[in-house]
């Protein structure tokens, strides 16, 4: 059911609205073609039945209706601007009815038909925003209170219909508004659930839903100290020289391979990617939520990412490379920033991954060696030996060349 009324809602957009419009536009041309192809039909009806309970002149308001809104949901098609019909559909939704219950002799042996006026502020509230919902809402207290005041001659001058049938009007007015106010709750209702999911979505894309919860609930500031890590740092070789010869898509193209494919690594080996910096990608394993093989996690997960590169090589015959730095140790995660959220992890543990990375070699991956004693019985290394570290002097590295 769900999909047939997607197909009619794109079909009337289609009908009503201009391509290339915005999205918000084109949906509101469509549903109101919808609403008022649905008024034409059921002012017939209903003009048809009045007449036939021998009400002539009560039957022509609601025909004169279907026949006004078929006229204008036919001008829609051929024109597919909206203008100021949706105002004039209002105004007719909010006084017909009232003029109906008039010639049926008002509230009681016209069946409350004019509860049907409350659609005028509902659909004024779904085209225009709750603003003019109160003020068409302000127009619907206005005519029911004329109304109220004309009541008791009506009732007195007009006789009044078969109780049957007044009973069965009765029930199908306050049956059809209550279930046009159902369908635009339940609408509202899909429309909010939905915009909740996008965010959660947005939100989960660049925080790690752990955090995301955290925030939901309210709690900030948001900071973490984590007392051992291992922090992942990968760099694409020669990435500035190639976006400065080449078509910018290309580059992105290419880059986005890489970069998605170390993202379902990452979560394939559980480990959060934290920061993508241009062509610069940082995971860390053992945070929001510590866990004790973190550095074997992120070692495997470097592992994965060196085969996913010469594999994506070998596929698209291009010959991209990658510099791999891992350190493990102490550090501290947050959540930074009131308008723009952003998770980021800082500590010497940090900036050490980075030094890895940038020291290393196209194709390696470099480890401390604090992330070599964690991994020595699991892994198998190179020992490239004392090498000077920007800012942090010499130190002794190893190349992680695979597993046990």
């Amino acid at each position: 059911m769900r999909r047939t009324a997607s197909r009619w809602a794109l079909r009337a957009v289609d009908l009503a609205a201009k391509p290339g419009g915005r999205d918000d536009d084109r949906l509101a041309s469509g549903l109101f073609l919808l609403v008022t192809a649905s008024g034409a039909a059921a002012g017939l009806l209903w003009g048809i039945a009045y007449a036939l309970l021998g009400r002539p002149l009560s039957g022509a308001v609601p025909g004169a209706f279907a026949l006004v809104a078929a006229l204008v949901a036919l001008r829609l098609v051929r024109s597919r601007e909206l203008g100021r019909l949706r105002e004039f559909m209002l105004l007719l939704i909010l006084l017909l009815p009232a003029v109906l219950q008039a010639s049926l002799g008002g509230y009681v042996k016209g069946s409350a038909v004019i509860t049907w006026s409350f659609f005028a502020p509902l659909s004024a509230l779904v085209f225009f925003g709750p603003r003019a919902g109160w003020a068409w809402l302000v127009g619907f207290v206005a005519v029911t209170a004329v109304s109220a005041v004309f009541d008791a001659p009506l009732a007195r001058s007009i006789p009044p219909l078969p109780d049957a049938a007044q009973t069965a009007l009765f029930v199908f007015n306050l049956c059809g508004v209550a279930g046009i106010v159902t369908l635009v709750l339940a609408y509202f209702r899909i429309q909010r659930d939905e915009a909740m999911q996008r965010s959660e979505r947005l939100l989960l894309n660049v925080l790690p839903p752990e955090i995301a919860e955290r925030l939901k609930r309210q709690e900030y500031p948001i900071a973490d100290r984590f007392d051992d890590v291992s922090v992942l740092f990968a760099d694409m070789v020669g990435f500035t020289e190639r976006s400065a010869g080449e078509a910018p898509d290309v580059t992105v193209a290419v880059l986005n391979e890489f970069l998605g494919a170390f993202d379902e690594l990452a979560q394939h080996h559980g480990l959060r990617p934290i920061r993508i910096t241009g062509d610069s990608y940082l995971v860390v394993g053992g945070l929001p939520v510590p866990r004790l093989d973190h550095a074997e996690a992120v070692a495997n997960m470097a592992l994965d990412m060196l085969e996913r590169v010469n594999g994506l090589n070998q596929q698209h015959e291009w010959a991209v490379a990658f510099r791999i730095g891992v350190s493990s140790g102490p550090a501290m995660a947050a959540v930074v920033g009131r308008h723009r959220f952003t998770y980021d992890v800082w500590s010497d543990t940090v900036n050490t991954a980075s030094r890895m990375e940038s020291s290393g070699a196209p194709g390696r991956i470099q480890v401390t060696e604090e992330t070599y004693r964690r991994l020595s019985l699991t892994h198998r290394f190179e020992c490239r030996g004392q090498i000077d570290i920007k800012g942090k002097g010499p130190m002794t590295t190893y190349f992680l060349v695979g597993r046990l």
